[in-house]
């Protein structure tokens, strides 16, 4: 129980979120950082030497400055990314002085920007991330105290204004903090790089290991383990392959021209190419895995889009981008997938199936190329091949495990946002789901792209829920939106709507609707039998001045004989009726299009509307339905609304009936049409189509 609360505690830490939403914004200047590299290095001799001649060179100085500005730089867009992920998170509108008070403290720390060290490269990152952290913290509990301070709010004054003088503080006190640290430490350190010091102590522990079997493993743990983290492991640990196994490709040159046997099995080549396949963590096995199994459109996308540059070694954007650092579930394989690499190109060695390394190999060169190019056989290549299933292998569970779990988590927020949306309902206040005050906006801005994404991929269904009259006759079919959500499945229409609503797509949404709808009813119409077709529509919409003519022009591209259209009109949403609001109404009807109130008699001024004499039929609300056998009060409110829409010749539909005994009262009452379960659950058009059929209603 303690163990799943501190995981809870962690999964929603504001530190752990910052992280993970930095690592994301950080993807695209990750990925044109990694062509760049991977531009200017392809290994092939020609077009090396096409880039030194083409301009002078100045082809590929572009790209390494494109490189260092972006990947080079990749400490620096971490302290942007992470702290402003941090300040959004915090919910507060004083996001901007985040990401400043994290780089200047950073600096700070540092001793400012030096000639001779680059603190923005990858070795600096876990440093950059720390600092990071630590100064958002610390800038979240001052900008709190100096809020409640009045002297420094002045009266009149501009809001930012306001807020620039409440940050000086807690500003000025962190700046001073880091930078009297990290002057205390370069006092007691010397000119050691302060984050590279370690460097010294792996040196003395990979001497006594050896650079036999344990010290090539040993070696592999800690460039993992230091990665895992954010600390480039294999810059940490350069002195330790420069001075253990980089000689070793040198040795068996030699001795091959002496004519003797090589002796070196571990080299830099050797795990450059046998165990850190695609990189550290042998990335390209993970990337394989991800295509192979991963069910969630956006890893696939990732390893699409990462999978070339893996090719060819260059691993940061995997490890940043999917991401592996501080994600618990990725340890295990990106750890052990290397070390069992190691062991197994070892063994293939060891007993004869592959030559030992003879030639050193640019890291840049892919795949089975510098399999042969460093043994000189096809034995080596295929060795490589085995290694790769092998690591794919590994990794497939977990992939699995991380989505199963991003899965689950997502599903949840979303569970979590439809509550939220039917507590605003019942209480008249439907929260703001893509302010970055609302708790779960993150997941909400998703859900909102998501929906965004899929109507313009028409994945967006309509799903048909049959009207029976007291007569067992048709009376019309209402169209339902469905979105069945790739991870959490189908999803609560009203959310949807709201969404839409917020992000300012909801007219768009509308149309779309429409749309589908008239292009379903041709299938209706042709069955030559008179029925309502009822779509949903806001009131919001009709507050567009757009919307009728859009609309109208949608339905006379479907010339329907038989169908007539109804525009269903949200009545628990206000609807303003002024004079425009009420012409476009007109306008609608004026050119056949029919209005229903839908949900009426728990809104907001159901009967004023009827007075505007602008609707054609009336929806009672479920719940008056649900509360209809057992309550009398709410029989009574259904009888006087049925009498007065019947006085007003206006239609009376029942939504949610559901029972035998529901249809007998509703009948007595006086109303003669009916939409629920009882009869029909919504279905989609040809499942419909299929139930008026069986149940030969004409």
């Amino acid at each position: 129980m303690m163990t799943g609360k501190i995981r809870q505690k962690l999964h929603n830490s504001i530190y752990i979120l910052a992280i993970k939403y930095g690592l994301m914004l950080a993807i695209p200047f990750l990925i044109l950082g990694s062509f760049a590299l991977l531009i200017n290095s392809f290994p092939i001799e020609a077009y090396q030497k096409f880039l030194i001649s083409f301009f002078d060179g100045r082809l590929s100085h572009i790209l390494t400055i494109i490189y260092n500005a972006s990947l080079g730089s990749i400490a620096f867009i971490f302290i942007i990314t992470i702290s402003l992920s941090y300040g959004k998170l915090n919910g507060k509108d004083d996001a901007f002085f985040y990401p400043m008070t994290a780089l200047i403290s950073y600096l700070g720390f540092c001793g400012g920007l030096q000639e001779d060290v680059y603190i923005f490269q990858t070795d600096w990152v876990f440093t950059a991330m720390c600092i990071t952290l630590l100064a958002c913290g610390m800038l979240r509990k001052g900008m709190r105290i100096v809020s409640r301070l009045e002297k420094l709010h002045t009266l009149g004054a501009n809001y930012i204004f306001n807020k620039a003088i409440q940050a000086i503080f807690p500003v000025a006190i962190i700046v001073i903090i880091f930078t009297t640290t990290g002057e205390i430490l370069r006092c007691l350190l010397g000119d050691i790089n302060i984050i590279n010091f370690g460097s010294v102590l792996f040196i003395h522990l990979f001497n006594w290991l050896g650079n036999g079997l344990i010290g090539a493993l040993m070696y592999v743990f800690f460039v993992h383990f230091l990665w895992f983290f954010g600390i480039h492991g294999t810059n940490v640990l350069d002195m330790v392959a420069t001075q253990l196994f980089e000689p070793g490709v040198q040795v068996n040159q030699t001795l091959i021209q002496s004519g003797q046997l090589p002796t070196e099995l571990f080299s830099k080549t050797f795990l450059d190419t046998f165990a850190f396949i695609g990189g550290c963590g042998s990335a390209l096995c993970l990337i394989i895995a991800i295509l192979l199994v991963a069910k969630e459109s956006h890893n696939k996308k990732l390893a699409k889009v990462v999978g070339i540059s893996v090719l060819f070694n260059i691993n940061e954007i995997v490890i940043f981008g999917f991401p592996v650092i501080f994600n618990p579930i990725m340890f295990i394989p990106f750890i052990a997938t290397p070390i069992v690499l190691t062991m197994i190109s070892s063994i293939a060695m060891s007993i004869g199936l592959v030559p030992y390394i003879t030639h050193s190999v640019e890291w840049t060169v892919p795949i089975f190329l510098s399999g042969y190019q460093a043994t000189g056989s096809i034995s080596g290549s295929l060795l490589q091949l085995f290694n790769l299933v092998i690591g794919t292998l590994i990794y497939i569970p977990f992939v699995k495990h991380s989505e199963y779990k991003q899965g689950k988590e997502f599903e949840k927020s979303i569970n979590d946002l439809e509550k939220d949306m039917k507590k605003g309902e019942d209480n008249g206040t439907i929260p703001s789901f893509l302010s970055d005050q609302y708790h779960l906006h993150f997941q909400a801005k998703t859900l909102t792209m998501d929906l965004r994404n899929a109507m313009r991929l028409d994945q967006l269904q309509l799903y048909y829920q049959a009207q029976i009259t007291s007569n067992g006759d048709i009376y019309g079919v209402e169209a339902l939106l469905r979105w069945c959500h790739p991870v959490s499945g189908f999803i609560s229409p009203a959310l949807l709507i709201t969404l839409a609503n917020q992000a300012g797509f909801l007219d768009e949404l509308g149309l779309y609707i429409i749309e589908k709808a008239c292009h379903d009813a041709v299938q209706l119409d042709s069955r030559n039998k008179k029925m309502n077709l009822s779509i949903n529509i806001s009131p919001k919409q009709l507050e567009n001045e757009s919307f009728v003519a859009n609309a109208l022009t949608i339905i006379r591209g479907y010339p329907l004989k038989n169908i007539q259209i109804v525009f269903e009109v949200t009545e628990r949403v206000l609807l303003i009726t002024n004079d425009m609001v009420i012409n476009r109404i007109l306008e609608l009807r004026k050119n056949g299009i029919k209005l229903s109130m839908d949900d009426f008699g728990m809104g907001h001024s159901s009967i004023t509307y009827l007075q505007e004499n602008i609707f054609d039929e009336v929806k009672l609300d479920g719940s008056l339905i649900n509360h209809l056998l057992e309550n009398q009060r709410t029989r009574e409110i259904v009888i006087s609304i049925t009498q007065i829409a019947n006085r007003l010749n206006l239609n009376v539909v029942a939504e949610f009936v559901e029972t035998k005994e529901q249809v007998e009262v509703l009948k007595d009452i006086g109303c003669q049409i009916y939409q629920g379960y009882y009869f029909a659950k919504p279905e989609p058009l040809d499942i419909f189509i299929e139930y008026i059929q069986q149940n030969q209603i004409k």
